[in-house]
């Protein structure tokens, strides 16, 4: 599972060994086995993309091509509209861009401490029920004294669609990841779940005109699922829906919660080879 590809650096090593040491699987197919209980190929993987940013396709994507890996990126239809950009990179850029020595709790004297201070902050704001941290949120600027552009600055932007249809005919498939990425147990209401998880989904196919299969949960914790969102994934016609849960899948595991490792191209080729063979150091 990655996110964010601020620079090639360590992505090609781990991509190297992805395909030297493991058999990367398409999601589908890696699905359609736990499915039918077919085991799976020996060392089976298969790479997911959060978000849609566009660094995956400036930067990641053609270092997965050259290894022939397939990957599957999951979008939030409404960043790839072009009608909002991520509330958590809305956080960080208000804290980095504010002038203000200290807010809350908070001492903003260095860039540290503003990271800091964002990575807490968007903590605390996914505790909160969906109506009160879009609250919070619209008081952001106006507390930190900050303006907020209307579009996501250079570095936070999504992918088009039409960048989108262009790596779908690639080895890319797209999978929802809602409309806006609230988390999902904090949204209060059916409708409101319908709109973010099947609103998502026809969204893309929509765009694509193909099926869209699989679902990902936004922060993807326990915490952040229960069991209307996973009732509401089913009734969208999904396949499958991964949390952020770290660990590997078998047959017979629950579709619908399929777990997953958390990786980033900064880190230590000794550490992402243990991350990649499900041991943590």
């Amino acid at each position: 599972m990655y996110h964010r590809f601020p620079s090639a650096q360590g992505l090609e090593a781990q991509c190297r060994h992805l395909r030297d040491c493991y058999q990367p699987l398409a999601l589908t197919e890696a699905a359609d086995s736990l499915k039918s209980g077919r085991p799976l190929p020996p060392n089976s993987v298969a790479v997911t993309i959060d978000d849609g940013h566009r660094d995956f396709l400036e930067i990641a994507h053609p270092v997965f091509s050259k290894y022939r890996i397939p990957v599957t990126v999951y979008l939030v239809t409404g960043f790839v509209d072009g009608t909002l950009w991520l509330w958590a990179d809305q956080v960080r850029y208000a804290f980095q861009h504010t002038r203000l020595p200290h807010f809350r709790q908070f001492t903003l004297a260095s860039k540290e401490q503003r990271t800091r201070a964002a990575g807490e902050t968007c903590e605390a704001l996914k505790l909160l029920a969906n109506a009160d941290r879009l609250a919070e949120l619209a008081q952001m600027p106006q507390l930190l004294e900050v303006e907020i552009p209307s579009k996501p600055p250079p570095g936070c932007e999504p992918l088009t669609w039409d960048e989108v249809r262009a790596l779908a005919r690639t080895s890319v498939e797209f999978g929802a990841h809602t409309q806006t990425h609230p988390v999902l147990s904090r949204v209060s209401s059916a409708p409101e779940l319908d709109y973010e998880i099947a609103g998502s989904k026809r969204r893309i196919e929509e765009m694509l005109g193909v099926p869209v299969r699989h679902f990902c949960y936004p922060n993807g914790s326990n915490r952040d699922i229960n069991p209307e969102a996973v009732a509401a994934v089913r009734s969208a016609g999904c396949l499958t829906a991964v949390t952020t849960e770290s660990g590997l899948n078998s047959p017979g595991d629950d579709l619908f919660r399929l777990r997953r490792i958390g990786v980033d191209p900064a880190y230590d080729p000794d550490y992402f080879q243990a991350c990649a063979a499900a041991f943590r150091v």
